[in-house]
């Protein structure tokens, strides 16, 4: 039997080969297009489309920041730009090459009115280690311009100050044509102007404008028929709260005698009549031991031993004074205060006015009754009694003026003072003033003599309980004859005056 050759089986091919030459495949197509891909057009619309997806991948909040950051941007912008234009502007003058001569001319005001106008005025001189001890290199020249005023002397000059005055004083008219401009007035501005020079090299210490032009006019004049000799000032009135009396008045305000310019006396005074003390005598005698403690003290400086030597000597005085004379009281009486150039001048000059002469102060359209009581600076004119200023003016004070202006008429009687002083007697006072301007005139239709109350009247007591009512009369009013109606019309008494100037 034959047998039939045996032919031997081929193994199949496995599938991953198959898998693994397609991938080997698609691996050499990507390569293959990776490398040629950035040489086709197709490039560049591939780059923006990934860039699209990736810019929408981030979200909208990130694009607002974007915004805002580029607006801030804008507004500071302007603000950089403005400060480089500020630097760019600053340009700095052109250095001198030479020396360049000055004159600069400047005008201000002091504190106290003064005006001033200075000149710089500079030129070339010498080297600087040389000039530095020439006093006249440098050096101020001062010169200080015044006009000094003329006074009031016509009716109508005087009546610009007050247009009652003719009205008040109907005499006057008959006094002025043959009035004279005091010597006292010229002897004022002197005493002003010698101030000034005396101050001229301390300009916080010159007289200011208000109180250099403190007084209109000082007017001597006599009526032609009584002969009666007056002193017309025309001025401001500033306040004096000075005096005490223990006898009529025990206790001070502290708000009036703590003041720097408070003085215990006046220079109208007189004797004592109560052992009462004065009201600033324990005040006094304390200030007294005070410097004598501090006197009594070693290793004091020569120059603080003069001066407590001084207020040692000035309280013993004062003190000795307190405890013999009483004085006027500015809060409870009527005094004007005249200048200290007036004093001296009474054998010279017979219009000189002195220490108690009755005075009339006119303001606007009322006259008050009042004496010479005290004397103040000799430069200076226009002051009264802080009671006067505040029957003028409610709102005066020891600190306030009653008038700053020049509207205030002092009507001084020279010659007129009683020979013996006493304590005021202001129903006296009034009747004297009344007396001495019916001398020179009267006083005009309308107008009345002021009335000072008592300050110190002690008030009526009551009635005694169960005391009766006295009934009212029955018996009709007598019939006034004319005559006494006409006496009665005319207030030449205080009582009439008083009545007359209540019911106006």
């Amino acid at each position: 039997m034959s047998q039939e050759p045996v032919t031997p089986e081929k193994d199949p091919q496995p599938k991953t080969g198959y898998i693994s030459s397609f991938i080997r495949l698609l691996f050499l197509l990507i390569l293959l297009t990776g490398l040629l891909l950035p040489f086709t057009p197709f490039a560049s619309k591939m780059k923006k489309g990934i860039q699209d997806i990736v810019e929408s991948a981030r979200g909208t909040k990130e694009r607002i920041i974007t915004r805002d950051v580029l607006r801030d941007v804008i507004k500071e912008v302007p603000v950089t730009k403005e400060i480089i234009k500020e630097v760019v502007r600053e340009v700095q003058p052109p250095l001198p090459d030479k020396y360049i001569a000055r004159k600069d001319i400047d005008v201000a005001s002091l504190f106290n009115g003064i005006t001033v106008k200075t000149k710089l005025l500079t030129e070339e001189g010498s080297f600087a280690s040389l000039e530095r001890l020439d006093p006249e290199s440098y050096k101020a020249e001062f010169q200080l311009s015044i006009r000094v005023p003329k006074a009031n002397q016509t009716m109508v000059e005087l009546s610009r100050i007050n247009k009652h005055l003719s009205a008040i004083l109907p005499g006057l008219d008959a006094m002025l044509p043959a009035a004279k401009v005091s010597g006292f007035y010229h002897k004022l501005y002197e005493n002003k102007t010698n101030r000034v020079q005396n101050d001229l090299t301390r300009l916080n210490r010159v007289l200011d404008r208000h109180n250099f032009y403190d007084t209109e006019t000082i007017l001597e004049l006599t009526h032609p028929t009584s002969q009666r000799r007056t002193l017309l000032i025309q001025s401001e009135m500033d306040v004096v709260a000075d005096g005490s009396d223990g006898d009529r008045m025990p206790t001070l305000d502290e708000y009036i005698y703590m003041s720097d310019y408070y003085q215990p006396f006046t220079s109208y005074a007189w004797a004592k009549t109560s052992k009462t003390p004065n009201p600033l005598l324990a005040k006094w005698e304390e200030r007294l031991k005070k410097a004598q403690d501090e006197f009594a003290m070693k290793g004091l400086s020569s120059a603080r031993n003069r001066e407590l030597s001084a207020i040692i000597s000035t309280l013993k005085v004062e003190i000795s004074e307190m405890k013999a004379r009483s004085s006027l009281i500015a809060e409870k009486d009527p005094f004007v205060v005249i200048s200290l150039l007036f004093r001296g001048y009474g054998d010279q000059n017979k219009f000189t006015p002195q220490i108690g002469d009755y005075a009339a102060v006119i303001h606007e359209g009322k006259i008050y009754p009042a004496i010479c009581g005290d004397y103040g600076p000799s430069f200076k004119m226009g002051e009264a009694s802080l009671l006067m200023a505040k029957t003028v003016n409610p709102k005066a004070t020891p600190y306030i003026r009653p008038e700053s202006d020049l509207k205030v008429t002092y009507l001084i009687f020279p010659g007129t003072a009683e020979k013996t002083r006493s304590a005021p007697d202001l129903v006296k006072w009034q009747e004297k003033c009344a007396s001495l301007l019916g001398e020179v005139g009267g006083i005009g239709s309308g107008y009345v003599l002021h009335t000072w109350d008592n300050p110190f009247k002690k008030p009526e007591p009551p009635p005694a309980l169960g005391t009766a009512t006295p009934p009212a009369s029955t018996t009709p009013p007598a019939t006034t004859t004319p005559q006494a109606s006409e006496t009665s019309s005319a207030p030449t008494k205080a009582g009439d005056a008083k009545a007359t100037d209540t019911k106006k």
